[in-house]
């Protein structure tokens, strides 16, 4: 991932709420999750565990956010480390990541091209890869050979799309997800989302797509994906190769949708939902848990298709029944 900043944690001693908790002078490169830290990183943890003991033990120079409950049986994360105890790690981590990102704002130039063509600092685009007329090409942006952008797509910040890869009419890549918290006075703070988007080989996303970048790490969408119309795939997500995903879905965050399904119109999917590869999921189906392998899937909420035509004949015998 790209380092996105440089910050002191002694600087957050001017936001007071952690002045008093703040006793290494520790410089932050960029943020890291819980299940993959990296040194240097802001990290939050909402729910201590055990794994979470495991992954850290070996970071180093992070700023950890954990709730004011938590106690830390292995003494190196705390020596090598700054904590802070907080209400809410999450939250906190959204308020600190702004304040960073504030002190770090830098004013990046765009470029006008014809055909009112908007490109950002530090864009690479590959050769024979077609642009047209009114797209916006954001900061640090890299797209490969032999691709087309077509006319209204906006690309934004951090996003890697790879080669032979088609984005239709006004889709938009790498914006913002929806994560929010709720301060004491209920008040919203948005999280930011620096994670980015990779799009791999000869995908084809669809018109009036969103394909919204991860929180921390990149949603990703593998090669040979095709993405009908009008479909929204969130934050932190992860399409596997070769599925196709039609008309109208939704998928929330944190879900994976594994290699070779076939995602019908109009289904749901909840957040942090797994489906296991070369599922089939029927129109409308919402599905609310996870399933394996080889499924066939119905219903809201779904289940796989035995088990939907069996409810089904057994509705059917229960109105026949009561008239």
């Amino acid at each position: 991932m790209i380092s996105k900043f440089v910050f002191n944690t002694q600087d957050l001693k001017v936001k007071g709420e952690y002045k008093d908790q703040i006793t290494k002078n520790i410089r932050i490169t960029n943020v890291s999750t819980n299940m993959n830290p990296k040194n240097n990183c802001l990290i939050f943890v909402n729910k201590w565990s055990n794994a979470d003991e495991n992954n850290l033990r070996n970071i180093i120079n992070s700023l950890i956010l954990l709730s004011e409950n938590v106690r830390i049986i292995n003494d190196k994360i705390k020596e090598n480390n700054q904590i802070i105890y907080v209400d809410n790690p999450r939250k906190h981590y959204a308020s600190i990541l702004h304040y960073i990102l504030e002190k770090n704002k830098k004013a990046k130039k765009y470029t006008q091209l014809e055909n009112n063509i908007t490109i950002g600092e530090n864009v690479i685009i590959g050769q024979n890869t077609i642009v047209e007329p009114f797209v916006l090409i954001d900061h640090d942006v890299t797209i490969g050979d032999n691709c087309i952008i077509k006319s209204g797509v906006k690309i934004r910040k951090c996003t890697q799309i790879k080669n032979n890869t088609i984005i239709r009419e006004n889709s938009v890549i790498g914006g913002d997800g929806f994560g929010v918290e709720r301060d004491l006075d209920r008040s919203t703070i948005r999280i930011p989302h620096i994670g980015g988007v990779i799009i791999g080989n000869n995908v084809d996303i669809g018109a009036l797509n969103t394909v919204v970048s991860g929180t921390i790490e990149p949603t990703i969408i593998e090669d040979f994906v095709m993405t009908d119309d009008h479909i929204h795939i969130g934050h932190n997500c992860k399409v596997g190769k070769s599925t196709f995903i039609t008309a109208c879905v939704e998928v929330s965050g944190s879900v994976v949708i594994g290699e070779n399904c076939w995602i019908g119109p109009n289904s749901s999917i909840i957040q942090k939902v797994t489906l296991g590869k070369n599922s089939i999921v029927g129109i409308g189906t919402v599905i609310t848990k996870s399933f394996g392998d080889n499924e066939i899937l119905a219903g809201s909420p779904a289940d796989n298709i035995e088990n939907f035509k069996r409810l089904r004949k057994v509705s059917k015998k229960l109105v026949k029944d009561f008239f």
